[in-house]
């Protein structure tokens, strides 16, 4: 299907920024969303890219309709940045009003996490099957079809940060065949601690022998509950399934918390870990980080 694109590259500081509307089939109600498009200054209509899919589109790129609020990511211009044979497309999917829910994979939660935290807000029902679903059977397809991309798994990533990195890991271990790919910044896996390591542990490690995870937090306030949940998913996967240090890195750093100019900085390193041909670029966490996580958990 030929997509209706608008062109909003006033949007953005470099490359060139496409918009269009979708349903987003198969969450029952149909909603609708803005998905953005970026290519970078090399996309010349003959060279295949790279993909990566973003959630919270809103704050992917430099002009972001919120940067005045929460801050930026600068995609547009880090990616423009880097060497052309790992620069990719950016596919950001805007956020909902229903992200705890859109974002939220369909298993038992961590009693310690209350989502919402207000107590008084409605309840959230678990969308996240539906919403992988929706990016891997819906949006993707579309996207290989009018845009000049390589397909494969080992080529698509997704990504995103808190709920977006816990969607962004449970998608790729549910599709690893589809999103070989995997950026998971300040990941809310604590959010469904047990129950990643419950799926980790009866999980069939050749599914994962070509996928690879860029994962990245903080120690400041929250990210310290998000770091240590993150280092045991982190080393489970490397002791149950044996993912080696060129397929999973795990980065702390100390010194940030929960934002997006935080997140910013892992851009170039994690997007060259997770397409470079030569991904030795990031280094495990230090061992008494792990010694703890693992202590915790």
């Amino acid at each position: 299907m030929k997509l209706k694109l608008k062109d909003r590259s006033e949007l953005v500081s470099c490359g060139k920024l496409y918009t269009f509307e979708i349903a987003m089939n198969p969450i029952p109600d149909g909603r609708m969303r803005t998905i953005r498009v970026w290519l970078p200054d090399s996309y010349d209509g003959e060279k295949r890219f790279p993909v990566l899919y973003m959630h919270d589109g809103q704050m992917i790129f430099s002009e972001s309709d919120l940067s005045a609020a929460i801050g930026v990511w600068r995609f547009d211009e880090i990616v423009n940045s880097l060497e052309p044979e790992i620069q990719c497309i950016v596919v950001a999917i805007d956020t909902s009003d229903d992200r705890g829910s859109e974002l939220l994979p369909p298993y038992e939660r961590n009693p310690a996490h209350r989502i919402p935290r207000d107590s008084s807000a409605p309840k959230i029902t678990a969308l996240g099957h539906y919403y992988a679903d929706f990016v891997r059977d819906t949006l993707k397809p579309l996207i290989d079809e009018n845009f000049m991309t390589l397909p494969d798994a080992a080529h698509t990533g997704v990504g995103g940060a808190s709920m977006g990195g816990l969607q962004s890991f449970y998608m790729t271990m549910r599709y690893p065949d589809v999103f070989g790919r995997s950026l998971d910044l300040s990941p809310g896996l604590d959010i469904l601690h047990e129950s990643c390591l419950e799926m980790i542990d009866s999980y069939d490690p050749k599914r994962l022998n070509n996928v690879r995870f860029y994962m990245y937090s903080g120690d400041q306030n929250i990210e310290t509950t998000i770091m240590y949940s993150m280092l045991t998913v982190y080393r489970r996967l490397k002791d149950k399934l044996g993912l080696t240090n060129r397929q999973i890195a795990a980065i702390v750093d100390s010194r940030e918390s929960h934002w997006s100019t935080s997140w910013s900085k892992r851009l170039e390193d994690g997007i060259r870990f997770l397409f470079s041909g030569d991904n030795s670029v990031a280094s495990p966490p230090p061992f008494n980080l792990i010694r703890d996580a693992e202590h915790s958990g």
